[in-house]
């Protein structure tokens, strides 16, 4: 019942994203101003939704991690990357670390994915971890999470500062932490 669910969501995002409402995504990445050669991490990409554009925007010189904890959705991200030509796309499957080197990603996207995690202090110290000095997290309020309650979330975590906010995307720093 859980996978006929699944699907039917990711029917609807598919729907979304080709007909633009009530956004379209990548319109949504084009506001980052990512560059040629950035590391990116979509984490809780779905069905990539935001990769597939981020990865157009970093291009071949750029990479995109695309980390989902659905077997099925990282299965049709490989199978589109490859029918689409795109080799700057790689996949992670996981529920929450990413495997990848300490400050190595410019842009972590964490779209839509925040309500879903249980731990998320454990989450938002495993992307600090990842992302590099000068670089960004970036999230985005909806339905299903309130500008209000991304704020309080990323605060407590006293990791990341609110950097900007375009639209409904709120960008944060990340802190140095002392030891």
């Amino acid at each position: 019942m859980k996978d006929f669910k699944r699907r039917i969501e990711y029917f609807f995002l598919g729907l979304r994203d080709k007909s633009g409402i009530p956004f379209k995504p990548e319109k949504e990445i084009n506001k980052l101003g990512l560059k040629e050669g950035q590391k990116i991490l979509d984490y809780g990409c779905g069905i990539g939704s935001y990769t597939f554009p981020a990865a157009k925007n970093v291009g071949k010189k750029g990479k995109v991690y695309a980390l989902d904890k659905q077997p099925l959705v990282i299965e049709k991200i490989e199978k589109r990357a490859k029918r689409e030509g795109f080799s700057n796309i790689d996949t992670i499957l996981s529920d929450r670390d990413t495997g990848l080197v300490d400050e190595s990603i410019d842009v972590i996207l964490l779209y839509g994915v925040l309500p879903e995690i249980e731990d998320k202090k454990s989450l938002l110290r495993e992307l600090h971890r990842v992302l590099k000095p000068n670089g960004y997290l970036s999230t985005r309020f909806c339905f299903r999470i309130k500008k209000e309650e991304l704020l309080e979330i990323i605060g407590r975590s006293n990791l990341f500062d609110l950097r900007e906010q375009k639209g409904h995307i709120l960008n944060f720093s990340k802190k140095k932490i002392k030891n």
